[in-house]
């Protein structure tokens, strides 16, 4: 019988990182995430993102 389950992503998310905030920044990021209907590793995944295009503009 084959296996049951969720299908395997062709790019899974096997990384982990921790990071430390103060409260006042914790409270603001969970506040941007539901304010903005996104998870705090989608606030954070599109910040980097964007930290990204910030410096392909200034490199060019």
């Amino acid at each position: 019988m084959a296996k049951m389950g969720r299908p395997k992503s062709a790019n899974p998310k096997n990384n982990f990182i921790g990071l430390k905030l103060t409260e006042e920044e914790a409270s603001r990021l969970k506040e941007y995430a539901s304010k903005h209907d996104m998870t705090i590793s989608q606030v954070l995944q599109k910040g980097i993102d964007m930290q990204y295009e910030k410096d392909n503009i200034r490199s060019n």
